[in-house]
């Protein structure tokens, strides 16, 4: 088949437009966000609700307990996807969410909303596994972190529509229905599948060169698809299924799963999750505390639109360290403000929390997903991917569970004293560990690992 022919798709069907793959490829990153920011401002209307009772651990299993469905979520879809493909997982997935959320809304007591919430947590760990995944096998090298990083774009909208619709339905307490509108942008994500191809890559891995080979020139210049085809054909052949085992895959394996943990330990889910609890505990009225969380929020998508552009000019390793060091400070400010007590100043207070979701948003919320869908070989990329993700959600799990343990026995002031030495960890992680990957293929990636370890191969014979 020639080069012209497979850009027009000719022979096995047309290609849908890149920018329609890339959007509902990272679909996904909305239902994620959707269902974390819905049950943050749902809380206070749950327990004022017969058969559900408050205490700092059930609302921990609440708010954590979709971050426990995740974890099996994010290593089932890694694996699965290695093996039936990225397309099919992500039609799972979206199932998951609509069945999930209905379930939500209509539990009668703490019990079935806590094991509602951890079966769609199976969604969620899912889409987070996969998503990165499919967006970074999707683009083109020099275009991958802005594409790719369209996963945590999608995610902060979906986080700020949950805020909203939580806003627009204070007035009613209607919970239940807050929690059932989570269906609504998964039907979405389910009704947008036939826009969505196969990951080339994974195409490659199966055999079906001629599927990949046309996927590849319809979505990048004929020159970076001929290229891909050759990297790709270059390193599958010298991989196996072994890989995360292989000692020259050790260097990408501790990044993924320090990113993760230490991506959670900024903080910043702490703020996310708990915002209104946060202001409502600052004596705020409820109605206020969600205008507040929305102005959060809304700050949050800005920022990661204007972060997007910056991940492949500036790259990844700039990021996350500045990212860290703005965020040990922003935190430490919340701390001190939050020392004071009933003398605390809330604006002051909104205004950190903000400079906070700034720092994040430009640095590690775009770039961490977009890092850990890079840096693994092709063949156990969706594993490997699992991996990352569920040490994400225990990590997660470890936030949302432990942040009303952590402010009992600490107090507000005390806890964000903690998150400051993490975010200082961050710093000194990434100087050590984290290498630069703008503007490289991911085949090229992979290469630099058999490169670095032959090395040191080498060195160590001499």
């Amino acid at each position: 088949m020639s080069a012209n022919s497979l850009r027009t798709g000719r022979g096995t069907g047309p290609v849908p437009k890149p920018g329609l793959i890339y959007f509902f490829g990272a679909l996904g990153g909305i239902l994620f966000g959707y269902e974390t920011g819905i049950i943050a401002g749902a809380l206070s209307y749950i327990y004022a609700t017969p058969g559900f009772t408050q205490s700092a651990l059930t609302t921990g299993l609440i708010v954590g307990g979709i971050s426990i469905g995740a974890i099996i979520g994010a290593v089932t879809a890694g694996k699965l996807s290695d093996r039936i493909g990225r397309r099919r997982v992500i039609l799972i997935l979206g199932i998951i969410f609509i069945v999930g959320s209905l379930a939500c809304a209509v539990v009668p007591n703490n019990e079935l909303l806590i094991a509602g919430r951890i079966f769609l947590g199976l969604g969620v760990g899912g889409s987070s596994a996969l998503v990165p995944v499919y967006l970074s096998e999707m683009a083109p090298a020099k275009a991958r972190g802005r594409l790719a990083g369209l996963n945590q774009l999608m995610i902060v909208t979906g986080l700020l529509l949950g805020y909203g619709v939580n806003f627009l339905l204070a007035g009613t307490g209607d919970w239940r229905l807050m929690l059932a509108s989570g269906a609504l942008p998964a039907l979405l994500l389910v009704a947008g599948l036939p826009f969505l191809p196969e990951s080339p890559r994974w195409l490659m891995t199966k055999g079906r060169r001629e599927e990949a080979s046309r996927l590849l020139y319809a979505t990048r210049s004929a020159e970076e698809a001929a290229a891909d085809i050759e990297a790709i054909t270059r390193v599958e052949a010298q991989s196996s299924r072994w890989e995360l085992l292989a000692k020259w895959v050790r260097p990408a394996v501790i990044v993924g799963i320090g990113i993760p943990i230490l991506c959670q330990a900024t903080g910043l889910n702490m703020v996310t999750y708990y915002a209104p609890t946060i202001f409502e505990s600052l004596n705020l009225p409820h109605e206020n505390a969600l205008i507040f969380t929305i102005i959060l929020g809304t700050i949050k998508v800005i920022s990661v639109a204007i972060g997007l552009q910056f991940i492949d000019r500036v790259g990844r390793r700039t990021l996350l360290v500045g990212g860290s060091a703005c965020m040990a400070v922003c935190m430490a400010w919340m701390a001190f403000e939050a020392s004071k007590g009933d003398q605390i100043n809330p604006v002051s207070m909104l205004v950190a929390m903000s400079v906070m979701f700034v720092s994040y948003s430009l640095t590690w919320g775009p770039v961490n997903w977009v890092v850990l869908g890079e840096i693994f070989p092709l063949r156990v990329r969706g594993a490997a991917m699992g991996m990352a993700s569920m040490v994400t959600w225990f990590a997660t799990l470890g936030i949302t569970l432990g942040f009303p343990l952590l402010r009992e026995a600490l107090g507000l002031s005390g806890t964000m004293q903690l998150f400051v030495a993490c975010n200082v960890l961050g710093f000194l992680f990434c100087l050590k560990f984290v290498r630069e990957t703008k503007g490289r293929s991911l085949e090229q990636i992979e290469q630099d690992l058999h490169d670095r370890h032959n090395a040191k191969v080498q060195a160590s014979v001499r």
